[in-house]
């Protein structure tokens, strides 16, 4: 166990600290302005690089695969969708990748997917539209918070479940 004065324990303390402020602001900005800044998107992945390399995360690899299958799959979304999402939403699902690793991306993304489909489908019902505009970078934030800490944890229960 760390004790509170210990180095680790103040790099875990300001690393985290860090993800939650940048996720709240980039989560601001994707609902204000329907942007995903790569100045916070960017700062996201170099603190969770620094979090992994001084092993308060997963390991470096493993947050790189993380950051792999994440962006890759949005991308592909993001070619399927013809635009439907943007390239912010993109590059915020590869940082969160570094920071869930590779078990805890998957469920990252179908926390974010679930969330914002049961938002959208209420808009649409509320306002009677049926193509209207959705900031997803909130609902990867929730989503990468919930992969971030249990992500691990969920796969587990899953495999329980259903293997």
């Amino acid at each position: 166990m760390m004790a509170f004065g210990s180095m680790d324990a103040w790099i875990s303390v300001a690393g985290y600290a860090a993800f939650f402020v940048l996720l709240a602001r980039l989560s601001f900005d994707d609902v204000r302005i329907g942007l995903l800044y790569d100045r916070w998107v960017l700062a996201l992945a170099f603190v969770g690089i620094f979090m992994a390399a001084s092993g308060q995360l997963a390991s470096p690899l493993y947050a790189l695969s993380g950051a792999l299958v994440g962006g890759g799959l949005l991308y592909v979304v993001r070619l399927l969708s013809r635009g439907g999402m943007g390239g912010g939403d993109v590059k915020l699902a590869a940082a969160l990748g570094i920071w869930t690793g590779l078990d805890g991306i998957l469920p990252a993304l179908f926390v974010a997917f679930v969330l914002g489909s049961m938002f959208g489908v209420v808009q649409m019902i509320l306002h009677r539209q049926r193509h209207m505009k959705l900031s997803f970078g909130p609902f990867l934030a929730v989503g990468g918070i919930v992969g971030t800490f249990f992500g691990e944890e969920l796969v587990r229960l899953y495999e329980a479940w259903f293997w």
